[in-house]
């Protein structure tokens, strides 16, 4: 344990207590991101000292107001039922709306690349990394596995498969992958991109609760 250690244990437990009226996931999650961003700022310093400590926690803010913000946007969402009917039918009031935001991202992240090649991923990526719903890990799961979607997948089925072309002598020249490796190639894309879009949907629903 260094002399830092308490102070930031002292910040997260102060976060944890204030969050305490939030919903145990949005909690869990919120603990989860300032954590990570206090590691990964810290990390990109060369001085992890007290001072340097005590910069990241202060330009994070106080706990208390972190958690008043974070209320008050679940506030912003709930239905006029108020946040207990909030709370017991995530698909109703604001929840639908953001519901649909998180599909269509997942589906552009899928299939964006088929329907509007190459341009159609890149609003899926784009709208995932704008989302405050995923973390910083999912936002990294989503966009590297697998890269493109399934438009992978439908290129080298469609363009990268091995072909023979035979001269009016009998001579045939192949170009193109092997089958063997096209096959493999195009099962482990799908296999990526499906198991991402996936991920990317149980996470969505996880922290809805």
């Amino acid at each position: 344990m260094t002399v830092t250690d308490p102070l930031i244990d002292e910040y997260l437990d102060r976060l944890e207590t204030a969050t305490r009226t939030l919903p145990s996931a949005r909690r869990a999650e919120l603990l989860a991101e300032i954590k990570e961003h206090i590691e990964v700022t810290l990390s990109q310093s060369q001085d992890e000292g007290e001072a340097t400590v005590r910069s990241v926690l202060d330009r994070l803010g106080n706990p208390e107001d972190i958690a008043r913000e974070a209320g008050a946007g679940l506030q912003a969402t709930a239905p006029a039922g108020g946040p207990a009917a909030w709370r017991a039918d995530g698909q109703t009031g604001g929840r639908r709306g953001v519901a649909a935001f998180e599909l269509a991202t997942v589906i552009l992240l899928l299939v964006g690349g088929i329907v509007l090649p190459v341009l159609g991923w890149v609003i899926g990526a784009v709208l995932l990394w704008a989302s405050a719903r995923w973390t910083l890990r999912d936002k990294v799961i989503g966009t590297l596995v697998f890269p493109g979607g399934l438009a992978v997948p439908a290129w080298y089925l469609l363009f990268a498969s091995g072909s023979s072309t035979c001269s009016p002598d009998g001579t045939c020249e192949t170009s193109g992958m092997p089958f063997g490796l096209t096959t493999t190639l195009t099962l482990i894309a799908t296999a990526g991109s499906i198991a991402s879009a996936g991920y990317l949907l149980h996470r969505a629903g996880s922290t809805a609760t």
